[in-house]
């Protein structure tokens, strides 16, 4: 078994026991962590550590997850390594903070593996289609380099792209602020969705596990709510992976902008009907009522109008919660149009003329004291559509 199967277990709780019974489960219909790992193989675990967040935020990979697959790793004889490089502006000292917040510095500690900061040693490498707009890609050498690199994914919703899965995950192989420099020179939903499906090509992950044990629902990826799903995924298939967790999530796949990529140039299924699963049944895991962002009004518009006509139905940031606001500037200094100026007295102000609602700010805001406020407009033309 290989592409185009997703294998689906049970896993209630996040205690290690029952994590490392069902990665094994999940792990069985694929051959095992035997089938993609043999011995001496360096194994790079690249892991979602978007932002300095508990693990019961659920806005990153759960570290008991993260501490079975180092041991399921090893058990195969290879040597594993954990990593990321988060959002905004990493350094020694705040990505430190992050490992620590996240429970990540505490397992890597214990199961005596390396924690890599991937903004540390970056290579070149030639993106699949030679895009006009990003001919290669700056990737952390260590998730790139290894004998096998494996996506350890979080359920989750995303504003941008609407969900972000197993391929989404890949962008933090990109560092720093370079991400964000991606959001300029990709603002369109559609062509980011195939820069990510680029970035899959060029890091050739061989395996995708999907932490769903608590996903997060709402204003995803940082600012939504935790919400219990009771399941581990485990595929080769990346796209396949995504378009079941997407459904699992209530989504069409279609909807989610690297699956419609992908479906467009004939690398993923298109929908879930179209992948094999094996172990739990999907629909039987499924949140009754998952709440989902903001939808995308603009993109259905015809590519000839305005775009003041389409921000004028485009969900916007705004400060959601004054209170919060620490004036930290993070939303400041992370946004790749310089939309955002924070005052002293009253906290950011968003020039929404210049903002190309990439939402990096409210991914981004430490306290979560921005959020995405949808226009009446948008609400009207989408509820007309329901």
């Amino acid at each position: 078994m290989g592409q185009g199967v997703v294998s689906i277990s049970r896993c209630g709780v996040y205690e290690p026991s029952e994590i490392a019974s069902s990665l094994r489960e999940v792990l069985r219909p694929l051959g095992g962590m035997k089938a993609f790992v043999s011995p001496g193989q360096r194994v790079f675990l690249k892991v979602n550590l978007l932002s300095k967040a508990v693990p019961d935020r659920a806005v990153t990979t759960h570290p008991e997850i993260v501490r079975a697959l180092i041991r399921e790793v090893r058990a195969a004889g290879g040597e594993p390594a954990v990593g990321d490089s988060p959002g905004g502006r990493p350094t020694a000292a705040s990505a430190a903070r992050l490992f620590e917040t996240t429970g990540m510095t505490r397992v890597c500690a214990e199961e005596d593996v390396r924690l890599v900061l991937l903004d540390d040693d970056v290579v070149r490498v030639p993106a699949p289609t030679g895009s006009v707009l990003y001919s290669a890609f700056d990737l952390g050498r260590e998730a790139v380099e290894a004998d096998v690199l494996i996506s350890v994914a979080k359920l989750k919703t995303h504003g941008f792209m609407m969900f972000t899965g197993a391929v989404k995950n890949l962008f933090g192989c990109i560092p720093g602020l370079e991400k964000a420099r991606f959001h300029l020179k990709v603002p369109d939903r559609d062509d980011f969705g195939s820069m990510l499906v680029d970035l899959m090509l060029a890091c050739r992950p061989s395996l995708a596990v999907m932490d769903a044990v608590v996903g997060m629902e709402g204003e995803g990826p940082a600012g939504g709510s935790p919400r219990h799903i009771g399941a581990l995924l485990a595929s080769a298939d990346l796209v396949a992976m995504d378009v079941i967790a997407s459904s699992m999530a209530g989504f069409d796949p279609l909807e989610v902008y690297t699956n419609k990529a992908a479906a467009s140039r004939g690398i993923g299924p298109r929908t879930a009907d179209e992948v094999t699963v094996v172990g739990e049944d999907w629909r039987a895991l499924a949140p009754d009522s998952f709440a989902r962002p903001a939808r995308d009004i603009a993109s259905r518009m015809p590519r000839g109008l305005p775009a003041r006509m389409k921000q004028a139905v485009t969900a916007r940031p705004h400060l959601a919660r004054p209170a919060d606001c620490t004036r930290c500037r993070e939303c400041e200094a992370n946004c790749p149009v310089r939309a955002i100026e924070v005052d002293r007295d009253h906290g950011p102000r968003f020039d929404l003329k210049t903002c190309i609602r990439c939402y990096c700010c409210q991914e981004l805001c430490p306290p979560q004291a921005i959020g995405i406020r949808v226009p009446l407009l948008a609400r009207l033309m989408d509820s007309g559509r329901r």
